[in-house]
């Protein structure tokens, strides 16, 4: 008889909606939603199990709620995804079904990757940490296949810990077709989706970038063939999606496989809009080209600060002048984009978050999202910011939309939330930008989902 395996997005007592977004998690301060892309992976590689999903965040669903369908289901191995923003939420809620459920528990999470061994000492009901979420043998530890397993963290019946070496992996890595039937996309909503149905594909993981606020580039850049992804937008058509959001940290790492996408997508007749990540150094005009005739529309491209010395500290990779270059170029080819800043650095100053807000205004984006800096577990900003007395390492619960854990020192946290939230009423509260919006609409479905996306942002 085949394991029954539960895939859960796991409740908040608050009923917040929180997303656990490819390794980070954060609480959706406006219109967005979507399933967790580690678990989407996932459901292709054990697809040929007895599968079920609860994404309890997309139904709203209380704890009770959430248990009840649990125990009704009754499965033999839950995984789960959690992030920095809602662990201590999660292993609670968890803990509680354990209690009542002979069941093997799983997690995936960037915090259990870079600290395996405190949560497995601490939370002794956990059974597995999944370190790599594209490893087949997720499926060998499943089926009591354990030794030398090499994609999982465990503890050993006689208590010590079996802790995977990180190895160097191939480069190119294939994946069975995740079980997308299974999860909520009806329910996924987004400020930049042109159309609905839209559903999360991942065509690459880690980044071959090393951005020192960030976790993603201490994993490794790896990517799936074309054919490979071509095969799952194929899948997602026949299931009616419109819209896809490629979730890839860096979509457009390698210019010549995304052309190759783009050119894949056209033959194939896949008629998909689509919004992605880019990166300031990846783009040039021919990218743009095939990508936009391939029903591109919208980039989201991560520009962080405007002060050089700030972007070459943190290892942007970078310049000022570059970014606003690509933006200018981004409109040229009828790109929509979304700039992501981060406020409160540590070395920022009132000036050079002020000089930020001043750049999101000069680049015309059709969006921007402030975040606040915070010190993801597995950064070198974390460890910097441990050594120099800036911040307990027993923190470890923090979101880029709340108030700040920390401060650099030449600013308070006070001043950092001040500053952060001065940012969004300056750019979304001018009449030309609200006249722009208005005007570029295209629907009135756009028109409700940019009034909700107001009004979240606003009016919480």
């Amino acid at each position: 008889m085949k394991p029954k395996i539960l895939l859960l997005h796991v409740p908040h007592r608050t009923r917040k909606i929180y997303l656990h977004d490819y390794y980070t998690s954060y609480s959706s301060k406006a219109y967005y939603y979507w399933s967790p892309a580690d678990l989407i992976l996932i459901s292709g590689l054990v697809r040929d199990f007895e599968v079920k999903v609860i994404d309890a965040i997309a139904e709203r669903l209380s704890f009770a709620e959430c248990e009840a369908r649990i125990l009704s289901f009754s499965p033999d191995v839950i995984i789960f995804t959690t992030g920095t923003a809602t662990w201590d939420n999660d292993l609670l809620f968890l803990q509680r079904i354990k209690a009542k459920l002979n069941c093997l528990l799983l997690g995936s999470s960037a915090i259990f990757i870079f600290e395996p061994v405190y949560f497995l000492e601490n939370f002794p009901f956990l059974d597995g940490l999944i370190l790599d979420i594209t490893s087949p043998e997720i499926i060998d530890f499943i089926t009591g296949s354990r030794d030398d397993n090499r994609a999982i963290a465990f503890r050993r019946q006689d208590g010590s810990l079996h802790l995977p070496r990180r190895e160097e992996k191939e480069k190119v890595f294939t994946l069975p077709v995740p079980l997308h039937d299974l999860f909520p996309y009806h329910l996924n909503r987004s400020p930049l989706a042109r159309r609905k149905p839209f559903a999360l594909v991942v065509t690459s993981v880690g980044c071959p970038y090393s951005c020192r606020f960030c976790v993603v580039g201490s994993l490794k850049y790896r990517y799936r063939p074309v054919e490979n992804i071509i095969e799952e937008l194929q899948y997602l058509q026949k299931l009616g999606v419109k819209e896809i959001m490629f979730n890839d940290p860096t979509f457009t790492a390698s210019r010549k496989r995304i052309i190759a996408l783009c050119q894949a997508m056209k033959a194939k007749g896949l008629n998909f809009t689509w919004v992605a990540n880019a990166h300031v150094a990846t783009l040039n005009e021919k990218m743009l080209k095939y990508m936009k005739a391939s029903g591109g529309h919208t980039l989201m491209i991560g520009v962080e600060s405007a002060n050089q010395t700030i972007l070459d500290r943190y290892a942007k990779g970078i310049s000022v002048e570059k970014t606003k270059q690509v933006f200018r170029l981004c409109q040229k080819y009828g790109f929509r984009t979304l700039a992501y800043f981060i406020i409160g650095l540590p070395g920022e100053t009132r000036e050079t978050i002020l000089e930020t807000i001043r750049l999101s205004l000069e680049l015309d984006c059709d969006f921007a999202s402030f975040a606040i800096a915070t010190p993801d577990i597995g950064s070198a900003m974390r460890e910097e910011a441990i050594k120099q007395g800036l911040l307990s390492p027993e923190t470890r619960i923090f979101d880029s939309t709340a108030f700040p854990v920390f401060a650099g020192g030449n600013l308070s946290k006070e001043e950092i939330w001040r500053l952060r939230q001065q940012a969004i009423r300056k750019f979304y509260l001018r009449p030309s930008y609200i006249f722009k919006r208005l005007t570029r609409m295209r629907s009135w479905q756009e028109l409700k989902v940019h009034l909700e996306q107001a009004q979240a942002m606003f009016f919480p």
